[in-house]
């Protein structure tokens, strides 16, 4: 486990303390380094036990985990720092994301799966301000909305021809109807 000490300006109080778990923790060297610069204490871990040993001694205000180490899941140091440090926002920064292991650790208590490799901008905006507060040109879009638009983008391709932009998408004419009303029905403010 390495811990890392900031040496502030003026002795400037730390803002927090964020953990970083990964089994490859050379490759967290800039995160880390960006985190300092910002303010924030870092401890980094490159075993799940080292991991749970640093929330037990000093509970971190935000963690960074990979899902898979050498000793054991992810899942399980997401399922302790829940239960116990509450407070702590948790995010989920792994190579092996996918939708079942997204829903299963935001279930489990993380409040974001973030795939690798992400800008490293985006990632520290995340962790530290939350996904709803990140800049909308940065966030990630959510599947739904891309199909919508690409739906869009097919309509206005086609002049609004129902019948040519469902050969487009593949689609049946009349599943293209329902979803274009359901997304009529989304954009219509509610009384």
């Amino acid at each position: 486990m390495d811990s890392f000490d900031y040496d502030r300006p003026d002795g400037q109080a730390s803002l927090g303390l964020v953990l970083i778990a990964d089994p490859f923790i050379e490759q967290t060297a800039p995160l880390t380094s960006m985190f300092r610069k910002l303010g924030y204490d870092v401890v980094r871990s490159s075993t799940l036990a080292d991991a749970m040993s640093a929330c037990s001694l000093t509970p971190p205000n935000f963690v960074l985990t990979e899902m898979r180490f050498p000793d054991g899941s992810g899942m399980k140091l997401v399922h302790w720092i829940a239960e116990h440090l509450p407070s702590t926002r948790i995010i989920a920064h792994t190579w092996f994301a996918d939708i079942p292991t997204a829903v299963a650790v935001t279930k489990a208590g993380a409040d974001d799966l973030v795939p690798k490799p992400t800008d490293q901008e985006l990632l520290v905006s995340i962790l530290l301000l939350g996904p709803d507060k990140v800049p909308r040109e940065c966030r990630i879009e959510t599947p739904d909305r891309l199909r919508r638009e690409h739906v869009e983008e097919i309509m206005r391709s086609s002049a609004s021809n129902v019948s040519e932009a469902a050969r487009k998408l593949h689609l049946h004419r009349r599943s293209l109807q329902r979803m274009l009303k359901r997304y009529e029905d989304e954009a219509s403010p509610r009384t």
